[in-house]
């Protein structure tokens, strides 16, 4: 019989805010690459990149919080990795989508 494990609530809090990240900066970058193509990208670059920024600063805090849940004993640590690369995949497509616009 294996012992109970803790809920790994910094591996959950994680989870949540690299999925809102992931969605938020896709969102957001595909809003950016539609109004280059249209030409808008003057009129809505500043918006987007203030969101866009802010929503990958939620994959850091999303990668900080996984990372310290890795750390504790008789706790789940999935929750705490999914959490800390989707995180980083945020940050991350947050730096491709600015490369690709401004390039």
């Amino acid at each position: 019989m294996q012992p109970y494990r803790e809920s790994n609530t910094l591996g959950k809090a994680s989870l949540w805010l690299g999925i809102a990240s992931l969605a938020l900066v896709f969102g957001i970058g595909f809003c950016a690459l539609t109004s280059v193509g249209s030409g808008l990208i003057q009129l809505v670059g500043l918006p987007l990149y203030v969101c866009g920024a802010s929503s990958a600063f939620l994959g850091l805090i999303a990668a900080g919080l996984g990372a310290g849940g890795l750390f504790g004993s008789n706790r789940s640590k999935a929750t705490a990795i999914v959490g800390l690369l989707m995180g980083l995949a945020g940050v991350c497509l947050f730096v491709i989508i600015l490369g690709a616009v401004g390039g």
